[in-house]
């Protein structure tokens, strides 16, 4: 029976100190460098864009839910002040009144029609995206 004995890759084992074997089993792709610059570059312009949506969602979620809210509630808040009103003078009950008639319930921009509800709703999404962009950011971090 023949067994090879290929002392070449023994010696060059043994001539290489351990640091530098740990080295090359976690880094496998050493020896392409271009790949792994487009990698680096393609994640780098990818955790840039989740950034970048989730700072914007970040400024305009809070935004977007406040003025939803506040439009929600403040024709009821007025319907309660006609009623205390009610019994006062005609005259500030009719103004009052006005009032609340002036307060859209909807509002058509371009096309698209924005509610009270819709802002709400618009504004719970951008939360969303802005916690599935702060994971995606995490995670790329880590890539990196």
């Amino acid at each position: 029976m023949n067994i090879p004995t290929d002392t070449t890759r023994t010696n060059e084992r043994l001539s290489t100190s351990m640091s530098e074997q740990h080295y090359i089993k976690k880094n496998p792709s050493s020896g392409v460098p271009i790949s792994k610059m487009v990698l680096t570059v393609v994640w780098a312009v990818c955790h840039f864009a989740f950034f970048f949506i989730q700072q914007v969602a970040e400024i305009f979620a809070p935004l977007l839910l406040i003025v939803g809210i506040i439009w929600k509630i403040l024709p009821s808040v007025l319907h309660s002040a006609v009623g205390m009103v009610d019994a006062a003078d005609p005259q500030i009950r009719d103004i009052v009144g006005r009032g609340t008639e002036l307060i859209p319930s909807s509002l058509t921009v371009a096309g698209h029609t924005i509610s009270a509800s819709s802002l709400i709703f618009d504004g719970l999404l951008l939360i969303g995206l802005t916690a599935l962009c702060a994971t995606i950011t995490a995670f790329l971090r880590r890539r990196l």
